[in-house]
């Protein structure tokens, strides 16, 4: 599907209204074009908005689309020079791997992500999600829970020396009381639905 990609990239695809039918896609576009699709397999891997793009598609039953919360994990950047040459992954925590040091192409040095439970911004079960409402800004006051977390196994970080960088939201099938649950591939055996599958809860490109 990525004509739709393209199509959308350029301004003239609506993905809200879009109807999903199996082996077949009606497209409609704000300027009432219409464009249709027939595929063999359709695979809903939309990330945070998977479950309300599911429930959109005719056929699904409601019982077949798991229920879906949301995590942000903020990440805080060093401000000074960087003891670590690899990646340093902590314990994991409930919910997510631990505040862990990564390192991008330039050398630059940053910690995170934690786990953050926010509430859903969606208009209700089945309304489309609209991912620019959730809030990506990065508060400072968490900064002392990352000092904590990273002199675990960096005590000698100096005070002062991380700043707010930036954060992301994941989707999760498992409550905060019980964050652990994996990601669910859901195809025509759960649902009914010949050529679709879903995925749903699928935390990052790995």
């Amino acid at each position: 599907l990525n004509v739709l990609v393209e199509d959308e990239v350029h301004s003239s695809v609506n993905l809200p209204s879009t109807q999903q039918n199996g082996s077949y896609i009606q497209q409609r576009h704000s300027s009432t074009i219409e464009v249709d699709v027939e595929c063999k397999i359709l695979i809903n891997c939309a990330g945070l908005a998977a479950p309300s793009l599911a429930a959109s598609i005719d056929g699904i039953p409601s019982e077949s689309i798991p229920a879906h919360f949301f995590a942000k994990g903020n990440y805080f950047a060093l401000m000074c020079q960087s003891p670590f040459s690899h990646l340093v992954y902590p314990l994991p925590q409930p919910g997510g791997l631990g505040v862990h040091a990564t390192i991008d192409f330039s050398g630059r040095c940053r910690f995170g992500p934690d786990v953050q439970w926010v509430q859903s911004v969606e208009g209700g079960p089945n309304a489309p999600l609209d991912c620019d409402r959730f809030d990506y800004d990065v508060d400072p006051a968490r900064a002392e829970t990352f000092y904590a977390a990273v002199r675990r196994y960096w005590p000698a970080l100096p005070e002062g020396a991380l700043v707010p960088d930036y954060a992301g939201i994941r989707p999760k099938l498992g409550r905060p009381e019980n964050p652990s649950m994996d990601f669910v591939f859901s195809g025509p055996p759960h649902h009914g639905v010949g050529g679709l599958i879903n995925m749903f809860g699928i935390e990052s490109p790995g």
